[in-house]
């Protein structure tokens, strides 16, 4: 059964009636959350769900709903705050209204989903149960029969029964033969790696996670695939390969479904010696377990705390080893059944406790050294501490600035925030340092009320100028983690009236002002930069950028030759053809889009690379930039680099309309007819066509596909161009479609018999 040809038909419905948004919507929200993009997820479901009711449809409903739960459970394993939701799914999918949706089938998956990221192994025989149940109801030619396959697979996983898994996997492959749906198969092969590394049969686990990898469009199975590699390669002892083919930590740090297999990914490694059994793997560790604990993913963070007991006692740190312990015996009993969990953590305690007896590392020649050290081997220095006290009882507060650093290194800011409060409770005159340290700390744990509090008993206790810089220089920062610009210029501007000398406070309060409508302001802070600090540098380039952005160009050419840049003409606008650049647009939505330009001056470029059609489209934009890359240099031996910069401001528009070219490929002579005609009319036409493309006519002959772009600037006539790819098409054997642009036109039932030929050819448009 197709269930999506229920959502097709919903999405052409509700652009029928005008509802353009809820049908984007319809299309969109499984996208970000198959492509593991959960900010947009949960900006956009909200959205969706509200005009889902506001439309009458359960259906939709069931499907909005459905669709975050995908999100919230099987991507970022959010089983505890999102529990009640699927069960309250679950009942609405089988009321009378909405029984019949082919999506209530899914709902099934979402709560068994839900308990097997609680306790996989917990609940592995109700999940089995109820799968089965469901599984009865429908057939292998519904798409959710691999989805639920999957959860029972997945509790036979739980309970430990290898052989039985790999045979449930087997079973249902051939089902989806029997049933004509053999290509399904795929949707099985993570599973099939899954299984086959825990028996042991390497070889074919690899095979099994890279043909996974090949077969996916989906970014998130692709992850996994990824890391199912890294894991079997890791055990193979080709640890090279395992680390090559390893995302990184900030590549799955905003998807938990991923952690698991990850953190074991990272042990093999460690094991194998390929990465090191120290503080950064202790860190590494403890934030994954912690993140899984705080989303009710107790298993999960059960197993991770287990890893990292057993590392640090392989590593020789008891006190790491405790920690995990101490963390443990929150966990377990929230488990629903332990099964030998509680045993496995009074194996590792007893462990550790005998492990504390062994003599410690030797003491530093001092305090000061010990708080270096604490950089470097954060975890000596807590085993350290004791001893320190002892030989240094007069340096408490230099030992208690190296155990907050020691347990921000591990990991720890609860710790460290603790050990610090306790230097500025005891100090009626605290250090800067101490602040400092303190106000970081709550910082990056985004704890804003705390440091507000701080910041004001320091100003309001304390009349030294270096402690007040401190403490203004928190609250700016407070205020810029917060996304509050404006707050920020407010204690940048108190610091420069204590110290006009601070060049980075300069330099952050001009951007501040430039970015928040005060630009005449900000070019006066520059223009005095540039009388203070002589030497041409950073605040030339960012005077250039706001002269920019003012139309002041004098300025610019001011600055521009305090660099020596031979700028044409002596007055007036820079517009100028220099190198390649790439720049970086931030998105209404917050995504980021890159994309290729041409720099016309020091800060400004045009931008020349066309986005699909549905994708943001800057085609034709003049912008301006900030001058400091993104990116790093040229790695020794690149010959082809290009520096990627932050566009601060669009300029100019492009305004182009892009529309989509798809067909069979119509020989390199008519291709090159197509732009020669096209140019003329004003537009531009980027071929997309891959060598892979490929398409098979009504008759069963495999052709050559062809695809492009097609960016008209306002100032074109589209019907113009739309008569000029007519007079390129006239007399080509195949098709090459545009329906896009016709309906743009206006021509309906023109469009209409184009996509009647596309689906005929098998062609998406």
């Amino acid at each position: 059964m197709d269930i999506w040809k229920w959502v097709n038909e919903a999405e052409a419905e509700a652009r029928r009636l005008g509802n353009t948004r809820l049908a984007e919507l319809i299309d969109r929200l499984p996208t970000v959350v198959t492509e593991d993009a959960h900010t947009q997820a949960d900006a956009l479901f909200p959205e969706a769900l509200a005009l889902a009711r506001q439309a009458k449809s359960p259906w939709l409903e069931v499907f909005f709903r459905h669709w975050n739960l995908q999100s919230r459970i099987f991507h970022r394993s959010e089983p505890g705050e999102w529990l009640s939701e699927s069960i309250s799914l679950l009942e609405f999918a089988h009321r009378e209204e909405t029984r019949e949706c082919p999506q209530s089938v899914c709902v099934t998956q979402d709560v068994a989903g839900c308990y097997g990221r609680a306790d996989g192994p917990g609940w592995a025989s109700e999940r089995k149960a109820v799968v089965l149940e469901t599984l009865s109801r429908i057939d292998a030619t519904w798409p959710c029969f691999t989805c639920l396959s999957t959860e029972y697979f997945l509790g036979l996983m739980d309970e430990e029964r290898f052989e039985e898994a790999l045979a449930w996997l087997e079973k249902q492959e051939a089902a989806l033969v029997a049933a004509g749906q053999g290509h399904k198969r795929k949707y099985l092969l993570g599973e099939r790696a899954d299984v086959l590394l825990e028996l042991g049969r390497l070889p074919e686990a690899l095979a099994a996670a890279e043909a996974c990898e090949e077969s996916t469009p989906s970014d998130h199975t692709r992850m996994e695939a990824r890391i199912l590699q890294a894991r079997v390669l890791a055990r193979m002892g080709r640890t090279s390969e395992a680390l090559e083919v390893l995302p990184a930590l900030s590549a799955v740090r905003a998807t938990p479904a991923h952690y698991g297999n990850w953190a074991d990914a990272l042990v093999q490694l460690m094991k194998a010696g390929a990465i090191g059994n120290d503080a950064n793997l202790e860190r590494t560790l403890l934030e994954l377990a912690g993140r899984l604990a705080s989303t009710g993913a107790i298993r999960g963070a059960v197993r991770i705390e287990e890893q990292r007991a057993e590392a640090a006692l392989k590593r020789g740190q008891p006190q790491s080893a405790l920690h995990a312990c101490a963390r443990l015996e929150a966990l377990v009993p929230r488990l629903r059944k332990p099964l030998g969990a509680d045993e496995t953590l009074r194996r590792l305690r007893t462990r550790a406790e005998a492990l504390t007896s062994e003599r410690p590392p030797e003491l530093t020649e001092s305090a000061a050294a010990l708080l270096d050290q604490a950089e470097k081997g954060p975890e000596d220095v807590l085993r350290l501490l004791d001893a320190a006290r002892t030989r240094w009882p007069g340096e408490r507060a230099t030992l208690v600035r190296a155990q907050a650093k020691a347990l921000e290194q591990l990991g720890r800011g609860e710790e460290a925030e603790v050990a610090l409060r306790s230097l500025l409770d005891a100090d009626a005159h605290p250090t800067p340092d101490v602040v400092r340290e303190l106000g970081m700390n709550l910082l990056e744990r985004r704890r804003f009320t705390e440091l507000h509090a701080l910041v004001d008993s320091v100003l309001n206790a304390s009349g030294d100028t270096p402690l007040r810089v401190e403490a203004y220089r928190l609250r700016a920062r407070a205020a810029l983690e917060s996304g509050e610009k404006a707050a920020a210029k407010a204690p940048l501007r108190a610091m420069l009236e204590l110290d006009p000398e601070l060049r980075g406070t300069t330099l952050t309060l001009a951007a501040l002002e430039r970015d928040t409508g005060e630009r005449e302001r900000a070019l006066a802070r520059l223009d005095d930069a540039v009388a203070r600090w002589t030497e041409p540098g950073p605040h030339d380039w960012d005077r250039m950028l706001v002269a920019t952005l003012l139309g002041r160009w004098d300025v610019v050419r001011a600055s521009a030759s305090r660099f020596g840049f031979k700028l044409k003409g002596d007055s007036g606008p820079v517009e100028e053809e220099w190198e390649a650049c790439r720049l970086r647009y931030t998105e209404p939505d917050g995504t980021f889009t890159e994309v290729w330009a041409r720099r016309a001056g020091p800060v400004t470029a045009r931008v020349v690379s066309i986005a699909m059609p549905d994708s943001a489209q800057h085609v034709g934009d003049t912008v301006a930039f900030d001058a400091t890359p993104l990116n790093e240099g040229p790695a020794e031996g690149e010959e082809e680099h290009s520096w990627l910069y932050p566009v601060v401001e669009v300029l100019r528009p492009g305004r182009y309309s892009v529309f989509a070219l798809d067909g069979v490929g119509p020989g390199d002579e008519a291709i090159e007819k197509m732009y020669e005609t096209l140019a003329a009319c004003g537009a531009r036409l980027s071929v997309r066509t891959s060598d892979t493309y490929q398409l098979m006519t009504p008759e069963g002959e495999e052709v050559p596909g062809f695809f492009a772009l097609l960016a008209v600037p306002p100032e074109a006539d589209l019907g113009e161009v739309e008569a000029g790819l007519r007079r390129c098409a006239e007399g080509l054997p195949h098709p090459v479609l545009w329906p896009t642009l016709l309906e743009k036109l206006g021509r309906e039932q023109e469009a209409e018999a184009q996509r009647a030929v596309a689906e005929e050819w098998e062609i998406s448009l």
